[in-house]
């Protein structure tokens, strides 16, 4: 699958860095880059795109499905509520860290990623599943009733450097590609000839 290409910023060969990602030396220095972000925008079919930026410089994009929505709980009943599509209803079970959900007399089998959290409903948290695509998708409830769906479809592992608020990211068969970027609080902004692309801090999956 090609991606598009708003979704990495793949911009002309702009060197402004004097370093090629591509012989990068891990260092200490911190970035605000470090962590997980997801994309603000998606296309109209629910794609969209993560990057990760790690300590030792290397990063990760991941390209997949991404749909946020809400969700209610009754007792042994548990409503997502699809802005779309209506209301789905799953009468629920958990049995230690199985989540059994069951709709239209079809059953669903999750794994919780992580430990839950003491006190809380036990919905809550991050769950996973092979999907019907057959890669595993993740399924994350938050205490303010927020549902999001992850189903990662490719992930292209590389490598940047960062020289004040600019920065060079190398992925495979993408060569250098050199963007500006704004942090502030939880929300990164990646700028490329005069486009700006917004991102949030996310938790990465399976984690």
């Amino acid at each position: 699958m090609s991606m598009p290409s708003r979704a990495l910023l793949l911009v002309p060969n702009l060197l402004a860095l004097s370093v090629a990602a591509t012989q990068v030396t891990p260092t200490t220095r911190v970035t605000p880059l470090l962590g997980t972000w997801e994309a603000v925008n998606r296309s109209t079919g629910g794609l969209g795109s993560t990057i990760s930026f790690a300590p030792d410089n290397t990063m990760s994009f991941t390209l997949g499905a991404m749909v946020d929505m809400k969700y209610k709980r009754a007792r042994d009943s548990l409503y997502i509520i699809d802005p779309q599509n209506g209301v789905n209803a799953f009468r629920i079970s958990i049995i230690r860290d199985t989540l059994v959900m069951v709709n239209a007399g079809r059953e669903q089998r999750e794994t919780r990623v992580g430990a839950p959290i003491a006190g809380a409903d036990p919905v809550i948290g991050q769950w996973t599943y092979l999907h019907y695509t057959g890669v595993p998708a993740f399924e994350e409830y938050t205490p303010a009733g927020d549902f999001r769906l992850r189903v990662p479809i490719r992930t292209l592992d590389g490598t940047y450097v960062t020289l004040g608020d600019s920065a060079m990211l190398h992925l495979p068969g993408q060569g250098d590609r050199a963007v500006r970027f704004v942090v502030s609080a939880d929300t990164l902004q990646l700028i490329w000839n005069g486009q700006t692309s917004r991102y949030i801090k996310a938790t990465p999956l399976g984690r």
